[in-house]
C-alpha cells in the first residue's frame, strides 16, 4: 500500500500545498464566469412576469383606415361569439410603461395593459392569477408591483406623470400594488368613445396555441395582433448572450494559458518522478490517468470554493443592495451554467491532454 500511495492524486497535493493552492486559486477564478452569466440573465429575468402574462393574453389593436376600422369591429364580434375565447375592450390611445432598473444599471421599458374599467381589470387579473385590494382604483389609476414601486421610489397614493418618467403620456395615481414581483404597468383609463384595443384570453389555451388560434380566427382581416413578449424581448436581448459567450471564451483562453504555464513548470520538475513510475511498471495510460486525476481534483476543490463564494456573494448583494431596489440577482441560470461549462472545458482539456502526454513520455534513463 505504501508503494501505491505516491501514485494517488492527493499525495502530490498534500506534499506540495503551495503550488497546489496556486493552481486552485487560478481555477477558482472560473467560477466568476458563472456569476457573470447570472448577472446577464438577470436582465431578461425582470421580464418573466411579462412573458407569463403575454402567454395568457393576446393583444389585438385597431389600425387607422376605415376598412381596418370595419375589420377590427367585425373581428370583435367573431371573438365574442367564440366559446373558446373571452375578451375585454380598452382605449385605442397609446400607453407606455415606466422604465425599470436592472442589476446591470440598464434602464428597460416594460409592458403595459390598459383597462376600460375596474371590473374589466379584475376579470383579467382573475385569469392571470393577480390578487390585491383594488377598492381605491378608478379612472387614471395605475397598478404596479411592490418591487416596481421600490425600484422607482414610489409609494401607494403617489401621483406620477411625464415629469417623473418620460415614457408616461398622462398623469396617474398609484392606487393599488400587487405582489407579483413583475415590472408591468396596469392602467385604468375609461374611454368609451375611442375603443380600439382588445385583450383576448382563454381558459383552455395559452402561449403559441392561443396566438395561433387568434391569428387563424382573424384570417385576412386587417388588425394588429401583438407579438408575444417572450419572442420580442428575447430577440432584443440576444446580443447580451452573444457578448457573454465571446467574453467567456476569451477569459477561458487567458485562464487556460495561465494555468498551463503554472502547471507546466510543476510537471517539468516531476519528470524524474514519472520516469520512476514507468520504470516500476506503470503504463502510459496509468500515468495519464494520474495527471488527469490531479488536475480534476484541484479543479473540483476550486469549483466548490468558487461556488461557495459566488452563492454567498449573491445572497449578500441581494439582501443588502438589490432587494431594497426591488431587484433580484438570480442564483442559477442556464446561460451561466453553459458559460461555466465552456470555460471549464477550454481550461481542463488542453491542460490534461498536454501534461498527460508530456509525463507519459518521461523516461528514468534520461537522468
Amino acid at each position: 500500500m505504501k508503494n501505491k500511495k505516491p501514485f494517488s492524486a492527493l499525495y502530490y497535493m498534500k506534499e506540495n500545498k503551495g503550488r497546489t493552492m496556486l493552481c486552485i486559486f487560478i481555477m477558482f477564478l472560473a467560477a466568476f464566469i458563472f456569476l457573470a452569466g447570472n448577472y446577464i440573465y438577470s436582465v431578461p429575468y425582470t421580464f418573466e412576469k411579462e412573458f407569463e402574462y403575454s402567454d395568457k393574453l393576446v393583444t389585438v389593436g385597431l389600425q387607422s383606415t376605415d376598412e381596418e376600422f370595419k375589420d377590427f369591429f367585425d373581428f370583435v364580434k367573431v371573438v365574442e361569439e367564440d366559446d373558446k375565447l373571452e375578451m375585454v375592450m380598452s382605449s385605442s390611445r397609446g400607453f407606455s410603461s415606466m422604465r425599470h432598473g436592472t442589476v446591470l444599471n440598464l434602464k428597460m421599458g416594460g409592458q403595459c395593459y390598459v383597462f376600460n374599467s375596474v371590473s374589466d381589470m379584475e376579470k383579467v387579473f382573475a385569469h392571470l392569477g393577480i390578487e390585491g385590494d383594488f377598492s381605491a382604483c378608478k379612472h387614471q389609476s395605475m397598478i404596479i408591483s411592490r418591487d416596481f414601486a421600490r425600484n422607482k421610489g414610489i409609494k401607494l397614493g403617489d401621483a406620477v406623470d411625464k415629469s417623473f418618467d418620460e415614457d408616461l403620456n398622462n398623469s396617474y395615481t398609484v392606487d393599488a400594488m400587487i405582489d407579483d414581483g413583475g415590472f408591468c404597468s396596469f392602467y385604468i383609463y375609461e374611454d368609451n368613445d375611442s375603443l380600439g384595443r382588445m385583450y383576448i384570453f382563454s381558459e383552455t389555451m395559452e402561449g403559441e396555441e392561443l396566438y395561433d388560434y387568434v391569428k387563424k380566427l382573424a384570417g385576412n382581416r386587417k388588425v394588429q395582433i401583438a407579438e408575444a413578449e417572450r419572442a420580442m424581448v428575447t430577440q432584443q436581448l440576444d446580443i447580451f448572450n452573444v457578448l457573454f459567450y465571446l467574453i467567456d471564451i476569451i477569459i477561458a483562453i487567458i485562464l487556460a494559458v495561465t494555468i498551463n504555464s503554472v502547471v507546466t513548470g510543476q510537471y517539468l520538475k516531476r519528470t524524474y518522478e514519472f520516469g520512476v513510475y514507468k520504470a516500476l511498471g506503470r503504463s502510459k495510460k496509468e500515468v495519464k490517468k494520474k495527471v488527469a486525476a490531479e488536475v480534476l481534483t484541484m479543479n473540483l476543490i476550486a469549483c466548490l470554493i468558487g461556488f461557495l463564494v459566488v452563492f454567498t456573494f449573491t445572497y449578500l448583494v441581494n439582501e443588502l443592495v438589490y432587494q431594497p431596489k426591488g431587484l433580484h440577482l438570480v442564483y442559477f441560470s442556464k446561460l451561466a451554467l453553459v458559460g461555466f461549462i465552456i470555460c471549464e472545458l477550454l481550461i481542463l482539456i488542453p491542460v490534461i491532454w498536454s501534461k498527460g502526454r508530456l509525463m507519459s513520455k518521461a523516461d528514468v534513463t534520461e537522468f
